[in-house]
């Protein structure tokens, strides 16, 4: 493609936009952390560095020791996002301009004119009255300090915001009481137990601050030592987890990390950190932060896992696309967010559809 086919920036980023907000790609955050990581690096210049390795590595997270040649991860996902990408140019996106997509043999991604552009509007005669236009707000998006009865717009959207106070947490007791019984496919969220196989203090010591990292995310019911016990029915089994920690002497020292799906045989993913990536305090605050992010944010494995098994409660599925939204602020991101809670406010009881503590987040799940 010669320069002068090629799109300009800003339009290959508003053709990316709907694409990632269409219904096609809504399900699919792993495809849609895909695409846009391999938009993104083209449009930098570094179409060069996209390589199976690269790929694997910063979207999905793999170790260092990736090998692309034996592991088809990177293959396999590459060909869903392409039948994805047909789809939604078959349906959806019908009426683009330009086409994304990412060719057999290749990562990089390449973009081909599907039609002319709308004819643009004549420009404004007054600049005033262009200026005005280029500041008005979209009338979807609600405007927060227009009226009073616009505060009422956002508070559901409000009430899944992480509050920056690391003293806040969710109330055991009143999570117990969200995931309880038939509520649980409604309100239900996971729950992860940390298991430390055999006496090693760097193990202990890991899944201690790997615990704590989890519960900085408020994505989890309970973050528990293995053996810990809770009320009878306040956690719910199909969103039972389990991370083990072990340190290994041999090929090379250091710990192994696996999380399962309690029930599930195989497990769901495993990590190895190399001793010399734990030497210090700061390294092993860093290693825990990293993968506690890549195993229990909103993007994180066990809700991707939780979605593509269909076991995604609808608080779940609130809570990410209450998140999408707050990224993209986009009509459509906005409206699948606030369907979502709508779904969900007919169901609460007496008590708040989030009850907050300011206990601390180690004496909540002590229990």
């Amino acid at each position: 493609m010669t320069p002068a086919e090629r799109p300009r920036d800003e339009a290959i980023r508003s053709a990316l936009g709907r694409i990632l907000d269409s219904k096609s790609f809504q399900r699919s955050e792993r495809l849609r952390a895909f695409l846009t990581y391999v938009v993104e690096k083209e449009i930098a210049g570094e179409a060069g560095q996209l390589k199976g390795y690269s790929i694997a590595v910063d979207v999905f997270g793999r170790s260092q020791a990736f090998d692309a040649d034996s592991d088809p991860l990177v293959r396999v996902h590459a060909g869903k996002l392409r039948k994805l990408l047909k789809g939604f140019y078959d349906a959806e996106g019908a009426g683009e301009v330009w086409q994304i997509s990412i060719p057999k043999g290749t990562y990089v991604p390449e973009y081909r004119r599907l039609r002319e552009p709308a004819a643009e509007l004549p420009d404004e005669p007054a600049t005033g009255a262009r200026d005005r236009l280029s500041r008005r707000r979209p009338a979807w998006q609600p405007s927060p300090f227009s009226s009073p009865w616009a505060v009422l717009t956002v508070l559901p959207l409000l009430l899944f915001t992480p509050l920056p106070s690391p003293k806040i947490a969710l109330d055991f007791g009143a999570e117990a009481k969200l995931v309880n019984g038939p509520m649980a496919a409604v309100r239900g969220l996971p729950s992860v137990s940390f298991v430390v196989d055999g006496e090693h203090g760097t193990a202990e010591h890991f899944a201690t601050l790997l615990r704590a990292a989890a519960l900085r995310h408020r994505t989890l019911a309970a973050a528990d030592v293995a053996g810990a016990s809770h009320p009878a029915g306040s956690l719910n089994p199909a969103l039972a987890f389990s991370v083990k920690v072990a340190w290994h002497d041999s090929p090379e020292p250091g710990l192994r990390v696996t999380l399962s799906h309690n029930g599930e045989r195989v497990p769901l993913r495993q990590d190895f950190i190399g001793a010399q990536q734990l030497a210090n305090e700061s390294d092993l605050l860093y290693q825990t932060t990293s993968l506690a992010a890549q195993l229990f944010a909103l993007d994180g494995e066990i809700y991707a896992h939780a979605a593509t098994e269909g076991l995604q409660s609808t608080l779940m599925r609130c809570m990410v696309t209450t998140a999408r939204y707050k990224k993209l602020l986009t009509r459509g991101a906005f409206q699948e967010a606030w369907t979502c809670q709508q779904e969900l406010a007919p169901l609460k009881g007496d008590e708040p559809l989030f009850i907050l503590s300011s206990k601390k987040s180690n004496e909540l799940f002590s229990h």
